[in-house]
């Protein structure tokens, strides 16, 4: 879309004390591709320099604008930025995560191939710590189209900085819950808006790594215990209208917590260990025996396939590639994939794997 036809897009950014990150997101977001943007930066009652830092961006960006409001929490903040939005469709993205220069062109163009562009894409992330480096990824699925039942089932969107949806259904599905917050239980936010969305809007993925998500001692994802209190929250209502899910709802919750829990002992953050320990045992003690079967059959089958690849027997080599996108590679920057790919190079899918249409 480019031209007269070209929508105005706004990227909602809410930030709380910020100032340490919040440049290099608005960086990511300054050079995009797609240059016709409104970016609402909602400082959400910091207590830093949040506030002046973005205020100065604005001076060299005129499309940034900075507002502000007591502290409320990211549903809030969020929700702000969409009241205030003038543009067709709204790009989340929190003040610590970052953006290749062309996601929101390739999510744009993805989008054309609904009628009247209606629609939510969304991409694959790169992982990063605290200083930008890669040490993981999501598992690229390929889900287009409808995709409201495989979201039940795993929440592969991942994060809240990833998707562009169109302003008009965010406010149709009544904005992100900011009562989850109030519950103690903030974190699924993200989720429940797109599994809303997921009901009536179809899908589309652009298959490359796009998003750079910032994982923290201190963000919200780390908190286990709450963010599963958050789920359970988000999916009760869920089972309520759909029960013929509970049981693929009842899987997710144990994968969800299992992750938390295999994330926190690896960062060897006991605290969080004390805490889910107990929740694993009294609640998933028959699906922890199931899955560490599973694994151990697996580990038997890779073990089997690496002594026939030492023996001569199999030329199967590690992916380096999924569809067209080179994989991220643990221990490089994430804006070193800015220098990868050609300008434009064709990021696409192969109708073979075209799926949910």
């Amino acid at each position: 879309m480019t031209g007269a036809a070209a929508p105005l897009i706004t990227v909602v950014i809410p930030a709380y004390n910020a100032e340490k990150t919040l440049a290099e997101t608005l960086t990511s977001v300054s050079s995009q591709s797609y240059d016709k943007l409104e970016i609402l930066v909602v400082d959400d009652g910091s207590r830093d320099g949040t506030f002046d830092l973005a205020s100065d961006h604005s001076l060299t960006d005129r499309r940034v604008r900075v507002l502000r409001q007591e502290n409320g929490g990211v549903a809030r903040a969020r929700n702000h930025g969409v009241g205030e939005a003038r543009g067709l469709y709204i790009a989340p993205i929190d003040a610590d995560d970052l953006w290749h220069p062309r996601k929101i062109e390739l999510q744009l163009e993805a989008l054309g191939n609904f009628p009247d562009g209606r629609g939510v894409a969304y991409n694959w992330y790169a992982a990063i710590d605290e200083n930008g480096i890669i040490f993981g990824h999501s598992r690229p699925v390929l889900h287009q189209g409808k995709i409201f039942e495989p979201l039940l089932r795993e929440n592969f969107i991942g994060n809240g900085s990833t998707p562009l949806i169109p302003r008009a259904d965010i406010l149709r599905c009544g904005g992100y819950d900011a009562s989850l917050r109030d519950s103690g239980a903030e974190g699924c936010e993200d989720l429940k808006l797109y599994l809303a969305l997921a009901e009536t809007l179809p899908f589309a993925l652009v298959p490359d790594f796009l998003t750079g998500y910032r994982f923290t001692k201190g963000n919200m994802s780390s908190n286990a215990y709450r963010m599963l209190k958050s789920h359970a929250l988000v999916m009760a209502p869920i089972i309520t209208r759909y029960p013929h899910f509970t049981r693929d709802i009842q899987t997710a919750e144990f994968n969800t917590a299992r992750w938390y829990f295999v994330k926190a002992f690896l960062g060897k953050d006991f605290a969080q260990v004390k805490k889910l320990a107990p929740i694993m045992v009294r609640k998933y003690s028959s699906r922890l025996i199931a899955h560490g079967l599973q694994q151990g059959w697996r580990q038997a089958k890779r073990s089997l396939r690496m002594a026939k690849h030492l023996l001569g027997k199999s030329s199967a080599r590690p992916k380096t590639r999924v569809a067209s996108a080179p994989l991220p590679q643990p221990g490089t920057a994430f804006s070193d994939r800015f220098m990868a790919v050609p300008a434009k190079e064709e990021i696409g899918l192969t109708s073979s794997r075209m799926g949910g249409q």
